[in-house]
């Protein structure tokens, strides 16, 4: 989606084209074999917190990520939670004109939350999925990406390497974004590609997915393949993604991508039904810390 200093990428910068139907080999086979290595299922009976083994916060920086965006990211249930029907959701709440957050961030219009494993939980090569169902509320951009490891250990952005698993903006309400960013090939000059579905993505869950293995990377929406990355597509730049990972998943609103929110939404919910993770055939890491 975006990394912490600077991520400013709009449609019209992505380098490939916006596809309607698959365009890629599919990523699986009648020979492919896949064993689950890790799940987050949210199952818990009662509403509450995360696993803090599992997942950490990004609080607000008060510069809208270099991106211009409008949240206040927090670590309040109000704004991320099990729900105890089965899901975790992040939650963008609209700002009251008189509330103290207001009094040092002069940009925010909303509160909401970003979470992340780093240095809690690595990922290297396999199939990593999430059903989820996003918002399409006008300004909302929500996110289900990783970054390189590296830089939760000193690295730099974008060395380390940036993969959008998923991005929408309410705008847009059906179009599904998977990019990748790395030296060379950084915010507007990202490698992405797009698709289009059928209805609005906030009608409904669907599953957001890649299958990573060395030196390629496959996109895919509900298990449809629809763009796909190799160091041939990054325009002999480093490719940086044959190395760990972490996740992350957030809620933006507003920004340079998402554009200006609407003053009558109020609330805007992101929903993850489950979040799994696969080897495939033999190819995948789960990197405990």
């Amino acid at each position: 989606m975006k990394a912490k200093r600077v991520l400013a990428m709009a449609v019209t910068a992505i380098t490939a084209a916006v596809c309607i139907g698959a365009s890629v080999q599919a990523p699986a086979t009648a020979a492919t074999k896949y064993k689950l290595l890790w799940s987050q299922e949210f199952n818990n009976k009662k509403p509450g917190g995360l696993d803090p083994k599992i997942w950490d916060y990004d609080l607000t920086d008060g510069y809208g990520w270099g991106n211009s965006e409008q949240e206040y990211y927090t670590n309040s249930g109000r704004n991320v939670r099990v729900d105890g029907l089965g899901h975790l959701t992040i939650t963008a709440r609209r700002l009251s004109d008189t509330d103290p957050i207001l009094d040092h961030c002069f940009t925010c219009t909303y509160t909401s939350a970003r979470i992340k494993t780093a240095k809690l939980l690595g990922f290297r090569y396999g199939r990593m999925l999430a059903r989820m169902k996003l918002p399409t509320d006008n300004g909302t951009w929500p996110a289900f990406w990783m970054l390189g490891a590296s830089l939760a250990n000193g690295g730099t952005w974008p060395e380390s390497g940036e993969m959008d698993i998923v991005e929408t903006r309410g705008s847009a309400p059906n179009m599904v974004q998977g990019t990748v960013h790395g030296p060379g090939y950084s915010a507007g000059n990202a490698v992405g590609s797009g698709y289009y579905a059928p209805n609005p993505v906030s009608n409904g869950y669907h599953t957001y997915g890649i299958d990573w293995l060395p030196n390629k990377i496959v996109f895919t929406f509900d298990g449809r393949a629809y763009f796909s990355v190799t160091p041939a597509d990054v325009r002999g730049n480093r490719y940086v993604f044959n190395q760990e990972f972490f996740l992350i998943l957030n809620l933006a609103m507003g920004g340079e991508f998402a554009g200006e929110t609407d003053p009558a939404v109020k609330t805007a919910v992101m929903s993850v039904d489950w979040i799994r993770y696969y080897s495939i055939n033999g190819q995948g890491k789960v990197y405990k810390h």
